[in-house]
């Protein structure tokens, strides 16, 4: 099994808006894959619809997700995404 390190703003850019970028970039992972740290470096903006899209992707992944270097406002959205589906 290995471990792989994904710099957000290389593989999609600094808007993070597109769910269907997030959906393809799981789907790429190789089955080998047992631990992918998302670097969220030089990220500028992340809409709702990929973090929430995001979440569910890291939810159901047959890996360890972890983020690294991720700006407050981003880490705010998370949260928030999360609260609102515990409520659900």
């Amino acid at each position: 099994m290995s471990e792989i390190e994904v710099f957000l703003k290389k593989e999609i850019g600094t808007d993070l808006g597109s769910r269907q970028k997030i959906e393809k970039l799981f789907k790429d992972f190789d089955e080998n894959v047992s631990k992918v740290i998302m670097n969220f470096e030089g990220v500028e903006f992340m809409g709702r619809s990929f973090a929430q899209e995001y979440l569910n992707r890291k939810h159901i992944a047959p890996f360890e997700v972890v983020e690294k270097n991720m700006p407050k406002d981003i880490e705010k959205m998370f949260e928030i995404i999360l609260e609102l589906n515990n409520r659900l």
